[in-house]
């Protein structure tokens, strides 16, 4: 009854929330969405990062500083069909940005927007999606409340599926979150302590095993005399426990561990008290913060061991001037060996045709994945709710995968929260402003070393 109508004679109820809204742009032969790229660096005119301007392949396209679309909505192909005229509201997927992303903000948004149209041109859905982004920066740097506004706003927009966080320490921070409200994420984290019914993982990377990866790379090289550095973080023990316990096992002697704040105070003095102890190599774990610094310490100090880095190698990719900071180190990526996934390949050259631009770096293939992840997610549940999807994306098996080798796959169920299988995993080295891939981590028993 309204307040101002006499009593006992009724009022009329007014719709609670505005009626879907038909933008007008659905074509009959493919999927179309209202934005030509998902940052305003397209209406600037200023892609940096790669060859075409100026930079390398494996670097970001975008610019450091851009900003997001924040609605973005792509129509399926209409395929000639009428419809009733009532236009149908999008399915909403969040993008939860927990990070400074440097040069790779429009190296996530753009691949989303791609997976998302070829999914619909493919036929798996056939109603409009829309990707709903909110700048949400916590841990290390940032407030960690901030993440969980963020992700609270995505929930309360209606999203079935959030992409993020990235972070290993936003992820851990948010789990209890994500199962609380039941709206399914798709991590980047390594970490192995972010879990639950609602926390799925398209992993940039695996915390435990990439330490395992560097000691037994060590190995393999012939190196025994280790310097070892980690950085503090809420993984950090997980990185250094898995690393000295592989090499105590490998039988790799470390001669100094050093633990490195964000902004490291004492790399340069460590390290030479490394080379002084005669190191033969040296391996970093850790979230990788600090890893800018380490090409000015060992330029100083005229030292060029070899070297061996986790996931954080992949900051090459962030900025220009982080690639510059990483020369000189092998180190776990995710991009397979040149021109042999198929998938990869074809991707790219879709990418180019849609968006003009071409980013050859793992960040294209990892959000091209994710989105992939999250619309077949949707496709599969029975209903466009969180619950449904969280359902659907368990059903998802040996899906295709841009990342990692022609083995690598993406495959989930109730109990198994990890998405990426087979080579997700492998070994490049920046060397003289060039990324190199170096092979895939495909372990033997000691067994097989030994003659018989």
């Amino acid at each position: 009854m309204s307040d101002d109508s006499p009593q006992g004679e009724s009022g009329f109820a007014e719709r609670m929330f505005p009626a879907p809204v038909d933008r007008g742009v659905a074509l009959p032969d493919r999927a179309v969405s209202t934005v030509v790229s998902g940052v305003d660096t397209a209406e600037l005119g200023s892609w940096q990062g790669n060859p075409e301007h100026g930079g390398k392949w494996y670097e970001g396209g975008g610019r450091v500083g851009e900003k997001a679309v924040e609605r973005i909505v792509i129509y399926p192909p209409t395929a000639g069909v009428q419809t009733q005229g009532d236009p149908f509201e999008p399915v909403r997927i969040g993008f939860l940005i927990d990070m400074d992303l440097g040069q790779l903000l429009a190296d996530c948004i753009d691949p989303y927007i791609l997976a998302i149209e070829d999914s619909l041109n493919e036929g798996i859905f056939d109603r409009p999606i829309e990707l709903f982004t909110v700048d949400a920066r916590g841990l290390p740097r940032e407030n960690f409340t901030k993440l969980i506004a963020g992700y609270q706003r995505l929930v309360d927009e209606g999203c079935v599926v959030v992409i993020g966080p990235f972070i290993a320490d936003n992820s851990e921070t948010l789990m209890p979150y994500a199962n609380a409200a039941g709206v399914p994420v798709l991590l980047w984290t390594g970490t192995t302590r972010a879990f639950g019914e609602f926390v799925f993982t398209v992993a940039n990377g695996d915390i435990p095993t990439e330490s395992v990866m560097c000691a037994n790379w060590l190995l393999d090289q012939g190196y025994k005399k280790i310097g070892f550095l980690w950085e503090k973080g809420s993984a950090s023990d997980m990185y250094a426990d898995y690393f000295r316990r592989t090499a105590l096992r490998l039988g790799l002697e470390i001669t100094k561990e050093v633990v490195l704040d964000f902004n490291p105070k004492n790399m340069k003095e460590s390290l030479a008290e490394m080379r002084d102890l005669g190191t033969e190599a040296v391996a970093h774990v850790g979230y990788g913060y600090s890893t800018i610094h380490y090409a000015k310490a060992f330029q100083e100090l005229d030292w060029d061991p070899p070297r061996i880095m986790d996931t954080a190698f992949m900051f090459y990719s962030n900025s220009n001037e982080w690639a510059a900071g990483l020369e000189g180190w092998h180190g776990i990526d995710q991009l397979g060996e040149d021109g042999t996934n198929p998938n990869y390949e074809a991707m790219c050259e879709r990418f180019q045709a849609r968006f003009g631009r071409l980013s050859r770096n793992v960040v294209v293939a990892l959000a091209y994945d994710t989105a992939r992840v999250a619309m077949q997610g949707i496709a599969n549940a029975r209903i466009p709710t969180p619950r449904h999807v969280k359902e659907g994306l368990e059903m998802i098996k040996w899906m295709p995968c841009t990342n990692g080798g022609p083995s690598c796959y993406i495959t989930f169920a109730e109990y198994d929260p990890r998405g990426y299988k087979g080579d997700f995993l492998t070994i490049r080295e920046l060397r003289d402003g060039e990324l190199h891939f170096r092979g895939y981590y495909r372990p033997q028993w000691p067994s097989n070393r030994t003659p018989r």
